[in-house]
């Protein structure tokens, strides 16, 4: 099945090749005929496209770790299509919050490919050549599909946020052609994404409507009052490191994470997440504690994975590696003090109503716990504990005997997860006279 989008009188008309569209009703989204199964859920970029403006954005977004660009603009066209947000949403001047599907679908965007063809599953590329007024194209089926820019007739803009009027949106256009890589035909809903046109420098495309939603929802089910959620990542993420995925609807065993796999996609043999199963759930399907692996993932995205089909897969969240939240408590107080005085001290940015403690120690030359990286060093000093409040905030007093003139200390805080995982402060060296 071809699906093919083509320019004539400045806008872009959507045109179809496809004798398999099956109308669904006389004024709103129309169907293919297939879906894709889980299996078939990853989507990847070929990122050739020759003009600078497809490649022009080098700011990276914490919420989309990893890639920017032509690689960032695809990332985010397939995530709109997701059951929820990615993440928290953002990440586009133009959109209120990037992924609002609604189905029992989550697609997996597992980076780049170094090549494709006709038969490669799940790439995108741009080719040269002209098209004959066509602006891109989609081959698809429940097998996989492939998506085509024409690279030479238009130049095409990664944004994020607006685009020239004689520019082409990598994101809009391509929202739209994986929606027909979902099994969506075009919608005789004016506004909708799947409407077969829209002008130049349009970037309205990026975010689908009701009829879109309409549409998916139809192929793939309305989302799962069961389907599994992730709300944060707590914890190291370095390798080896202890993290923590918080959300909800997790079953007590048998949950898996998917990462992004750093094995270079290949056509075919490209696509396939980075699995890590065997894990368990505690506090009422709630968290999942893991050991960051060492090999094998990249920064990215996870997903939770439990026993089932498309509806046991959830919404992705961004996942960088390595980017642990150090010092993420904001520690304050004092850096020196006279002997016979009391030093107060105060944190604030911590989970809320967890454990905490304070330490002092001689060496600030870092130690490591569980994988996560402490500023000072050992033997480590507790002088204070306590359970975080409401806020995520506590705090610690220590009185400075006279023996303890003329030493320098280095003042941490921390607070103790579930699942063994930490956070800690920033570190405040503390001069005594």
């Amino acid at each position: 099945m071809k699906k093919l989008s083509q320019f004539g009188f400045g806008t872009i008309a959507l045109l179809s090749a496809s004798s398999l569209m099956i109308a669904d009703t006389a004024d709103s989204y129309a169907l293919l005929g297939f879906s894709l199964g889980t299996g078939q859920r990853d989507f990847r970029l070929n990122n050739n496209f020759s003009d600078s403006a497809s490649n022009n954005n080098t700011t990276a977004d914490s919420n989309w770790p990893g890639y920017v660009g032509a690689d960032l603009a695809i990332w985010k066209s397939g995530a709109e299509w997701g059951s929820d947000p990615f993440g928290d949403g953002s990440g586009d001047p133009t959109q209120n919050v990037i992924g609002n599907g609604g189905a029992d679908f989550n697609p997996l965007w597992m980076g780049n490919a170094n090549g494709h063809s006709t038969n490669a599953r799940n790439i995108i590329s741009a080719i040269s050549g002209g098209g004959g007024g066509a602006i891109a194209w989609m081959y698809g089926g429940s097998g996989g599909w492939t998506i085509e820019f024409i690279d030479d007739d238009f130049t095409f803009a990664d944004g994020p946020g607006s685009i020239s009027g004689s520019q082409m949106c990598i994101q809009a256009i391509n929202t739209h052609e994986y929606g027909h890589a979902l099994g969506l035909d075009h919608s005789n809903v004016r506004g909708a994404t799947m409407w077969p046109s829209a002008s130049y420098g349009s970037t309205g495309p990026r975010s689908i409507n009701s009829d879109d939603q309409a549409g998916v929802q139809a192929i793939y089910g309305a989302q799962s009052s069961s389907m599994p959620f992730i709300d944060e990542i707590r914890g190291s993420t370095a390798p080896g490191g202890t993290a923590i995925v918080v959300g909800g609807n997790y079953t007590a065993d048998r949950v898996r994470l998917w990462f992004n796999s750093d094995v270079f996609n290949n056509l075919q043999s490209g696509g396939d997440p980075y699995k890590l199963g065997s894990l368990t759930s505690t506090n009422g399907g709630t968290q999942i504690s893991f050991t960051v692996p060492t090999s094998g993932i990249e920064t990215g995205g996870v997903h939770v994975k439990l026993d089932g089909g498309g509806e046991a897969l959830s919404e992705g969240h961004p996942f960088e590696l390595g980017a642990d939240p150090w010092n993420k408590l904001n520690l304050t107080g004092p850096t020196s003090a006279n002997v016979r005085t009391t030093v107060n001290y105060s944190f604030t940015n911590a989970t809320n109503n967890v454990p905490y403690k304070v330490f002092y120690s001689f060496s600030n030359s870092g130690t490591t716990v569980n994988g996560h990286e402490f500023d000072i060093g050992g033997p480590a000093n507790e002088f204070a504990s306590g359970n975080t409040g409401a806020s995520g905030s506590g705090s610690a007093s220590a009185f400075l005997p006279a023996a303890a003139s003329g030493i320098t200390a280095y003042i941490e805080a921390v607070t103790i997860l579930s699942g063994g995982a930490f956070e800690d402060s920033n570190m405040i060296t503390l001069v005594v006279n």
